[in-house]
C-alpha cells in the first residue's frame, strides 16, 4: 500500500513542509511494513487539506483523518475506505456520520515521540507559515531575535521541528500542525493567521474535533512590498514585533482537555486496529 500526503505529490514544492511531512515520519512507525512505493493500487491518505476534487482517483483509497477545507468536494464511492477524517465539520461536508469526525490524525504523534530531554528552554516558540517562511526567512528569523523567541521553521526536518515544540512552554504558530503537535505534545499555543487565503474551516474543524474554540487572531503580512523595498521589510519587521508581544501577553493559550484529547486517542487507536484487521483479511488487496 503507498502512503499518500500533500508534499510528496508536489513536484513543485522545492521545501519541506512539517505538516505533510511529518506524514512520512509518523504512519510508518504506527503501521510497520504496511507501505512501500511500489506498484499497488492502494492508498492510505493521512492527514492534510486533501478531500477535495483534486484528490486522484485510485483503486482502493483508505482516508484516516484527512481533512476538507477548500476545494470542490471529492467523488466518494465504494472503493473507499474511510477510518475517520479530522473533524465534525470534514464528516458533515462528506455528508458522513458525525463519530467519523474523531480528530486530525497528527494527534497520534503523542504515541510515538518521546523527548530525549524534557526539560524546557524556549518561553514562547513562533511557527510562521512555511510558504511565507520560505519567501521571506529573514523577515522571521530578525522578528524572533528582537523578541528573543526561536523561531522554528517549519521546513526544518521533523524530529527537529517536534524537538523545539517539546522544549517549548508556549508554542505560537501560522501553521495550523505546529497548533495540532504542540496540543499533541501537551504543550500550550496559539494561532495566528497570517493569510487571508487560509481556510478558517480547517482550524475550526481541528478545534471542535478536540471540543475547542477557534480562537482567530489574524495578521495579514504586507510582505509583496517588504519583498523589494528595505523600508516596508522594516515597518514589516517592527509591526510584526509588536503584535506579537501583544498577542502572547493578552491572548489565552489554548490547550485540549486531557480528558478529551485521551478518549480522541483511544478512538483513533481502535480504528488503527480496525484498520490492521481488514488489511490482514485482504479488504485492499
Amino acid at each position: 500500500m503507498k502512503l499518500y500526503y500533500a508534499n510528496k505529490t508536489r513536484s513543485y514544492v522545492t521545501f519541506g513542509n512539517f505538516g505533510d511531512d511529518l506524514n512520512g515520519w509518523l504512519w510508518p512507525q504506527l503501521l510497520p511494513g504496511v507501505f512501500n512505493d511500489d506498484a499497488s493500487e492502494s492508498v492510505f491518505v493521512g492527514f492534510g487539506t486533501l478531500l477535495n476534487e483534486n484528490l486522484p482517483q485510485f483503486k482502493r483509497t483508505v482516508i484516516f483523518g484527512t481533512g476538507h477545507g477548500f476545494g470542490k468536494l471529492p467523488q466518494i464511492d465504494d472503493t473507499w475506505k474511510i477510518y475517520c477524517v479530522r473533524g465534525p465539520l470534514t464528516a458533515a461536508a462528506l455528508n458522513l456520520p458525525e463519530a467519523l469526525g474523531i480528530a486530525d490524525t497528527a494527534i497520534l504523534v503523542n504515541r510515538i515521540y518521546r523527548p530525549a530531554d524534557t526539560s524546557k528552554k524556549y518561553k514562547v516558540a513562533f511557527i510562521p507559515y512555511a510558504w511565507e517562511m520560505d519567501n521571506s526567512p529573514e523577515i522571521f528569523l530578525e522578528v524572533c531575535r528582537q523578541l528573543n523567541y526561536i523561531c522554528i521553521d517549519p521546513r526544518w526536518k521533523v524530529e527537529k521541528v517536534l524537538q523545539e515544540i517539546s522544549k517549548s512552554e508556549l508554542v505560537v504558530s501560522a501553521a495550523m500542525h505546529g497548533a495540532i503537535v504542540a496540543d499533541a505534545l501537551r504543550v500550550p499555543w496559539i494561532s495566528v493567521k497570517s493569510n487571508a487565503g487560509i481556510p478558517d474551516f480547517k482550524w475550526k474543524d481541528f478545534c471542535q474535533s478536540l471540543s475547542m474554540e477557534y480562537k482567530i487572531n489574524r495578521f495579514y503580512r504586507f510582505n509583496s512590498f517588504s519583498r523589494k523595498n528595505p523600508v516596508f521589510k522594516y515597518f514589516e519587521i517592527k509591526r510584526m514585533v509588536s503584535y506579537l508581544k501583544k498577542l502572547v501577553h493578552q491572548s489565552k493559550f489554548q490547550l485540549s482537555k486531557d480528558l478529551v484529547f485521551n478518549d480522541k486517542l483511544n478512538q483513533l487507536e481502535e480504528k488503527i486496529y480496525l484498520f490492521k484487521r481488514d488489511l490482514k483479511s485482504g479488504t485492499f488487496d
